[in-house]
């Protein structure tokens, strides 16, 4: 919910100023007490330093309490506990992708598939509440009570104009509170019909995962480290079924990854010393599968992305998620039961349908075996309004949207 706080104009004068002034120099002639050391502390025998002294900050007091203190310590990366001196290639989601979806699949080594299984699409929910999906919108929009100060508007083309600042909800909070209540509606749909157990699925919220990527050609001197913090992290208790059978699996060995020549697909990736070696999961001490994750993006105002880039996006966190379940496995197990992840991505009432199956960790020439990649990118779920506009009913709300979402979930 949106609003503009009510400022009354402050009138200022020279009565004020001549009061203020009279307050100001009263307060400056009154004497404060000289200070007497406590005999308690006479007691103790603690030395008292005087810094009313001429030679006070001379003294090896000061100099040791400069030495030891923090503050005045300058800081050093490498006594971080997570220091490498091998820098790594750093996605956090941060830097768009500048070829889109081919270089999120030339990164993963994957093949890309444009629409979901049929046995997939058999999952999802056949009747779904309407008017509780838009409740669950106007929870996000309208009736979150939240009053955070928002960012200044930017208007592309008055850029000139200082807009008022308005306080309310924050666009990534709003997108949170909507994939909360989305995913609770189809969950709970999915009990009542039975579809799920009730304590097959567990949920983490603002959980973070990282994950390292060691593997020719791209990233075996640098390794490839993409961590993130979706706001949901759902957790199975058991293996998720692969999307793709063993055949489907051999058959990539055939198929091309799309190429993005002349360009390089480490272009858009950053650096960084500071990161972790090992796997960071949700919940690492219990025997859980990663299910999904879902989070919410917002766009910059001078510079937005486009729906191929936060398809991108998507895709790599996607990724990122899966790789670090594949690694806690093991390479062994993927032969067997491959890992798939599911992602969800909600930018502007659009959301970003991914999933990814880890068929290999080798990413190089060698293994001629691929990883999958489906995709439903910038599908419509609602009209947005400028966050600066107070949205009052849902509109152009889209159904199948959450159709095929409440399909990726009950995969």
């Amino acid at each position: 919910m949106v609003f503009r706080k009510y400022k009354p104009v402050s009138q200022w004068g020279k009565q004020d100023t001549r009061i203020f002034k009279a307050i100001l120099n009263a307060r400056n002639a009154r004497k404060m007490p000289v200070f007497r050391v406590p005999d308690a502390v006479k007691a103790l025998g603690v030395k008292v330093h005087d810094p009313t002294l001429p030679g006070f900050f001379d003294s090896e007091f000061v100099q040791r309490t400069e030495k030891d203190h923090r503050d005045f310590s300058q800081s050093d990366v490498t006594a971080h506990p997570l220091y490498s001196d091998t820098p790594c290639r750093l996605f956090e989601g941060s830097e768009p992708m500048s070829d889109g979806v081919d270089q999120a699949c030339v990164i993963s080594k994957a093949v890309l598939r444009t629409e979901f299984p049929d046995e997939i699409m058999k999952n999802a929910l056949e009747e779904i509440d309407e008017e509780k999906v838009r409740d669950a919108i106007l929870h996000g929009e309208r009736y979150d009570p939240t009053l955070e100060k928002l960012p200044r508007r930017f208007d592309p083309v008055l850029f000139w104009v200082k807009h008022p600042r308005v306080h309310g909800t924050p666009v990534v909070k709003r997108g949170n509170i909507i994939l909360d209540n989305l995913f609770r509606h189809i969950i709970f749909s999915a009990i009542g019909k039975e579809k799920l157990k009730p304590t097959q699925i567990k949920f983490n919220r603002d959980e973070p995962f990282s994950t390292t990527v060691h593997s020719a050609p791209y990233f075996l001197q640098s390794p490839l480290v993409i961590r993130g913090q979706p706001h949901l992290t759902a957790l199975s208790v058991t293996h998720t079924t692969p999307w793709a059978s063993k055949e489907d699996v051999e058959l990539t060995r055939d198929e091309s990854i799309a190429s993005i020549a002349p360009l390089s697909p480490l272009i858009d990736f950053g650096s960084d010393h500071i990161y972790n070696k090992e796997s960071v999961v949700a919940r690492p001490s219990e025997n859980l599968s990663l299910h999904s994750i879902a989070w919410t993006r917002e766009q910059s105002q001078k510079y937005p992305w486009t729906s191929e880039q936060n398809a991108a996006n998507a895709v790599l966190y996607t990724f990122g998620a899966a790789m670090s379940e594949a690694m806690k496995r093991g390479e062994k197990s993927l032969a067997e039961s491959p890992v798939v992840s599911r992602g969800i991505q909600l930018v502007n009432g659009r959301l970003d349908l991914v999933a990814v199956q880890v068929n290999t960790l080798d990413l190089s020439q060698k293994e001629e075996k691929k990883n999958i990649v489906w995709l439903h990118k910038g599908v419509r779920l609602y009209m947005t309004k400028p966050y600066f506009e107070q949205m009052t009913e849902v509109e152009e709300l889209n159904m199948d949207a959450v159709t095929k979402l409440s399909a990726l979930l009950l995969s």
